[in-house]
């Protein structure tokens, strides 16, 4: 529900709530205010009112509808035009008259849920009622008429109407700036996966068909390699978008380990059917990690350890070269960050990266079962 909208449901409830209330009340003090025409006239009129009363709010409250008010100001200007017969005329001069408060709530509140023409209307013609009623009482003038509730009823309805138009207005900015926080937020959403997109893309081609030509263009591999073929094929799989199948940790990292530029010492017979995301994660995050190892690590060899726990599977890469400063690396180096560490938290994995100059690195690449 939008800010005006509830706001709107909410000013008609607390405006029919405190016109109720406020009518129960004043019908309650109504014989205890020396009515001129006695207590038994009294106590029938305030009966009435302390019954419609609460049909008034039990209406507004459930099936709110136009005649519901309507019948209530015409209940409003009943009760101000018999003023000269409820109200004791020295209460009403020195402004302790019980028709005052209750008429002029009435009108204030109906400000917080009519149309500013009705609303205004009927302000109007409970004020005349008002000042006529009164003005009948022996020994009144229209002038303390006016004095006694008349004027200042006309006062608070506007005011009432002013402040709820505030109130109102508050909402809708309160909506709008909500707006526009959202669609912000959703341009943000969209922007961001976007970039992670194209990072996906980009690692994806570092680690497929970039590093199939770059071993071919070194000559490192002469073309009749029995795994090339499988390779070459996997490669355009993942540049097309082909979703990886489900494959056994021990299929997918010895598939890397065949295709290595470097000889590489597999150790650890575990193994698990892994879900295609994760396989694929794996597969591409190891083949960057062999890769980094041919080209910076200074050695012609490398270990991998395959570890199946309760909780995660874990490949970990290990060389004894000349090692690094993790935290030297260049920002437009992609290989760790975005061929290993994204692919791995792409599957709700992580990448372990432990390296020292001169003592080698570890790689553990993990993923949670």
């Amino acid at each position: 529900m939008s800010t005006a909208a509830y706001l709107d449901r909410f000013g008609l409830r607390y405006a029919a709530g405190a016109r109720a209330v406020v009518g129960i009340l004043m019908a309650a003090a109504a014989p205890f205010a020396a009515p001129p025409a006695g207590m038994l006239l009294c106590g029938t009129v305030a009966v009435v009112l302390a019954g419609w009363s609460a049909a008034y709010l039990w209406l507004m409250r459930t099936r709110p509808a136009t005649w519901v008010w309507v019948v209530d100001m015409a209940v409003m200007c009943a009760l101000c035009l018999a003023q000269r017969w409820l109200v004791d005329p020295a209460l009403l001069v020195r402004f302790l008259g019980w028709v005052s408060p209750i008429a002029s709530l009435a009108v204030v509140a109906l400000q917080w849920h009519t149309r500013p023409l009705p609303g205004a209307g009927a302000v109007v013609a409970v004020c005349v009622a008002f000042v006529v009623g009164a003005a009948a009482a022996p020994e009144i003038t229209v002038l303390q008429a006016l004095a006694a509730g008349g004027a200042w009823t006309a006062v608070e309805a506007g005011l009432s109407r002013l402040l709820w138009g505030l109130v109102r207005r508050g909402g809708r900015l309160a909506d709008e700036r909500m707006a526009q926080q959202l669609a912000a937020q959703r341009w943000a959403e969209l922007a961001r996966a976007r970039r992670a997109g194209q990072r996906a893309h980009w690692a994806t081609v570092h680690d497929t068909a970039a590093s199939t030509l770059l071993m071919v263009g070194l000559g490192g591999v002469r073309g009749t390699e029995a795994w090339l073929p499988g390779q070459i094929e996997r490669d355009v799989a993942a540049l097309q978008g082909i979703p990886t199948s489900d494959s056994g940790l021990q299929e997918t990292v010895r598939r890397v380990v065949l295709g290595a530029l470097i000889p590489v010492e597999l150790r650890g017979d575990a193994d698990l059917v892994l879900p295609g995301p994760a396989a694929g994660a794996l597969g591409g995050a190891l083949t960057e990690t062999l890769e980094n190892v041919h080209r910076h690590a200074g050695t012609g060899r490398a270990e991998v350890l395959l570890e199946v726990e309760d909780a995660r599977v874990r490949v970990t890469v290990r060389d004894h070269g000349r090692g690094f400063d993790p935290a030297a690396v260049p920002a437009q180096r992609f290989g760790l960050a975005r061929s290993v560490h994204e692919r791995m938290d792409g599957v709700d994995g992580r990448a372990v990266v432990e390296s020292t100059p001169g003592l080698g690195t570890v790689v553990r690449l993990e993923w949670p079962r």
